[in-house]
């Protein structure tokens, strides 16, 4: 049995020099959100919660999990690393319902499982991949992401110098420029390198289709939430049976929904993220559900989330490929211990137990907000 003894939350903030641009905003400083989970063993289990969005979305969950959520954890005991996922997703159903919050929550408990699992396999002693499946491989390949087309030259270059070979870069602005992007695209890569394109839901339904239809012309791997998620279902199975390598997952909120687009569909990218909707515990039950070959997890964040992701997505589905955001993010390359290292276009894991870092002394340098219990 696991008692966890005491909690730890750290909002980490960086202020970016370049802000991060998207279809639906701009972001010009970055947060990441960390909970540690401390058990009567003294080992810390460490989880990341999604507040990318909107700018003080990292303050706000971190008032709700200190106001709602830290006396309920403090000497909360499990045996099963999923019993906090189930016990905290009902315990907090209403006030998401009554609030119409249901991202801040989902991501809180998303957080909370991840820390769980993290602690789960210290007690176990062995590292988080090996405790999924005994036969992950000690890193994952990733692909370079947030690239803003204006920029694509500069940020492919840096990618490189990392070995990596695949770029997804973000479009959904004025169609014609996207037209010539892709055309400077295509004739900057080498053979052996690949792009992926998002949309971040910026088409509407009057338009998705010649949209789509337009960019056929172009060998990109996969396009990326060509419609807003809110869409019915049945809207987002006709647009992929009717569209080639089409890819959705980053903000559908309901497992069932992901099974429907695998067994509906002819979808190969489903793109489910950890610190979102689910945690680790949802996409293990969905990875006997779905095929696993189109498993590729979707994160953008902080260094805790993309290790831990790395763990998982190393666990279910070896052959693909991580999201690696290659903008500028301190909070991403320096609050931990050792550093993440890409070498060869791999993100590169250890045989240490859990997801195997752990904060660095660096990381109150980016320290915005701390509470303990």
């Amino acid at each position: 049995m696991i008692h966890i003894n005491k909690i730890k939350i750290y909002l980490f903030k960086y202020e970016n020099k370049n802000p991060v641009l998207s279809s639906f905003g701009r972001m010009t400083f970055r947060s990441s959100l960390v909970i540690e989970l401390i058990d009567q063993n003294n080992n810390s289990g460490f989880g990341e919660i999604w507040c990318n969005f909107p700018n003080h979305a990292g303050r706000y969950r971190f008032e709700i999990f200190k106001d709602y959520f830290a006396n309920l954890l403090k000497k909360f005991e499990f045996e099963n690393p999923s019993d906090p996922f189930s016990f905290f997703y009902e315990k907090f159903n209403s006030i998401k319902i009554q609030s119409g919050d249901y991202g801040a929550f989902s991501n809180i408990v998303s957080g909370i499982d991840c820390a769980c699992w993290d602690l789960f396999s210290k007690n176990k002693k062995t590292p988080l991949n090996k405790l999924l499946n005994k036969n992950s491989l000690d890193k994952i390949q990733v692909y370079a992401s947030g690239i803003n087309r204006d920029e694509h030259k500069e940020r492919i270059n840096e990618a490189r110098n990392l070995g990596i070979k695949k770029f997804k870069i973000k479009i959904g602005y004025d169609l014609k420029d996207d037209i010539t992007s892709l055309e400077s695209i295509e004739n900057f890569l080498n053979d052996n390198e690949d792009y992926m394109v998002d949309v971040n839901q910026a088409w509407k339904l009057d338009e998705v289709n010649s949209n789509i239809n337009a960019l056929n012309q172009f060998r990109f791997h996969w396009l990326e939430e060509p419609i807003s998620a809110d869409n019915s279902l049945d809207t987002i199975t006709n647009l992929i049976n009717n569209h080639k390598n089409l890819a959705f997952g980053e903000n559908i909120t309901q497992m069932n929904n992901f099974i429907k687009l695998n067994d509906d569909t002819s979808i190969k990218f489903l793109q489910p993220d950890i610190a979102r909707y689910g945690g680790i515990s949802q996409i293990i039950n969905l990875k006997d559900k779905v095929d696993t070959d189109k498993l590729y997890l979707h994160y953008l964040g902080g260094a805790v989330g993309l290790v831990t992701s790395a763990h998982l997505m190393s666990a279910i589905n070896q052959s693909g490929f991580l999201e690696y955001d290659i903008n500028e993010n301190a909070l991403r390359t320096d609050i931990l211990k050792p550093a993440v290292k890409i070498r060869d276009g791999y993100l590169l894991l250890n045989s240490s137990i859990g997801i195997g870092f752990n904060l660095s002394e660096m990381s109150k340098n980016y320290l915005n907000q701390y509470y303990e219990l």
